[in-house]
């Protein structure tokens, strides 16, 4: 799903501000705790095959984090397609 760079700013915010809660990271900004900006997102899913509903960000180099800032697969046919 695509938005503006100040809505996934919005996204990276609030992922920030749950790991700052639960003491996962000592970053100072959504940007240092994730290593981008939100003008580097291409898109974001929410479906990852074998995973199931969650949060992913696809940077524009192609390059998939999710929600923790961890690096993932970056296949694009894994995400958002539910398979039954």
């Amino acid at each position: 799903m695509q938005f503006t760079p100040s809505l996934y700013r919005g996204f990276m915010l609030k992922h920030f501000q749950s790991a700052r809660r639960l003491r996962k990271t000592a970053a100072h900004s959504p940007e240092e705790y994730f290593g981008f900006h939100p003008e580097d997102i291409e898109v974001i899913h929410f479906h990852l095959q074998g995973v199931g509903e969650g949060f992913w960000f696809r940077l524009n180099d192609g390059r998939v984090f999710n929600r923790f800032a961890e690096l993932c697969d970056p296949d694009p046919s894994f995400y958002d397609a539910t398979t039954h």
